[in-house]
């Protein structure tokens, strides 16, 4: 046995040299100056060459050495069918070792571009929410503003609601998720920041439901909520309506916002500024829940009325 073990230690002194000398000559010379560069017929000479190099060197050890070390005798300097073997025997290796590292350049390559994918997706989502935020408080400040100029007494408490909803957008809507309680207590300050505003011109109602301790993008559905503020407190209508319906569980979000509309509105809204806040959402939702969120849009002369699920 151990004279066996001794045998093949002393022929691997022979097969690794040449293994290493195909595989090397293979990778630096024969792939990336001939057969990448569509030289076939100059490829497969330097393979007949370059393997007939390989065999006769492994002949001339067997003849002077490894035939009396393995006790053959009486075989041929050379043979074609032998050389065949030997042909395949000294490139399999090398064919296999360079298979391994295309597959590893493949996945460290795919990986690579995932990663840029992913590098240009987020910093998309950070140009949306920052589209976003002034979109939000530009409205915001001009209800403000009305509250300012007129000297409304309800002027300084609109501010205390404000600075939290600044809070909110300045800095924890800056992480990926936040826990939905944290989004629907903003939408509760953001409802009485407007009920500030138009006092018994409008009529809002917020009702959630369900496990709202489950995680969620930030400003998602503070961001329709405000939509329907804009688009549904219309100033020629008695009393405006809004109604915020948000149902969650385990595993999906389910939100519903529904508010009168003013038949004029088409002609007195800048169409500049139409739909920053819905197209905004929908493009988040893209890429933040791909495939596992829906969003529809039914409008009507009178009302406006958008239904969210999201799948978490």
């Amino acid at each position: 046995m151990n004279g066996n073990v001794t045998v093949y230690a002393k022929v691997n002194l022979i097969n690794i040299p040449i293994f290493m000398s195909a595989f090397y000559f293979l990778k630096h010379y024969q792939i990336p100056y001939l057969f990448d560069k569509k030289k076939i017929f100059l490829f497969c000479i330097s393979l007949i060459f370059s393997s007939l190099i390989l065999y006769l060197f492994w002949r001339v050890a067997g003849f002077f050495w490894l035939d009396d070390l393995r006790e053959l005798h009486g075989i041929p300097f050379f043979r074609f069918d032998r050389y065949l073997v030997y042909f395949v025997q000294f490139y399999s290796p090398g064919i296999l070792l360079l298979a391994w590292e295309m597959q590893e350049e493949k996945r460290k390559e795919k990986d690579r571009i995932l990663e840029l994918e992913k590098e240009k997706l987020n910093t998309e989502l950070k140009f949306l929410k920052a589209q976003l935020n002034p979109h939000f408080l530009f409205n915001t400040f001009n209800n403000l503003y009305s509250l300012v100029i007129t000297g409304d007494p309800n002027a300084p408490n609109m501010i205390l609601q404000l600075s939290s909803i600044l809070e909110f957008i300045l800095y924890k809507s800056q992480v990926d998720k936040i826990s939905l309680d944290e989004e629907l207590a903003i939408i509760e300050q953001y409802i009485a920041l407007e009920k500030i505003r138009y006092g018994e011109k409008i009529s809002v109602e917020f009702a959630k439901k369900g496990n709202t301790s489950v995680k969620v993008a930030p400003l998602l559905i503070l961001s329709l909520v405000e939509n329907a503020f804009k688009h549904g407190a219309s100033g020629d209508l008695n009393v405006s309506r809004i109604k915020i319906y948000v149902e969650a569980s385990e595993d999906q979000i389910n939100c519903n916002i529904w508010n009168t509309k003013s038949k004029f509105e088409g002609a007195s809204k800048d169409p500049h500024k139409k739909g920053i806040g819905l197209s905004n959402v929908k493009r988040q939702l893209e890429l933040q829940y791909p495939n596992d969120s829906t969003i529809s849009i039914e409008e009507k002369v009178e009302s406006f009325e958008v239904t969210l699920s999201i799948n978490i």
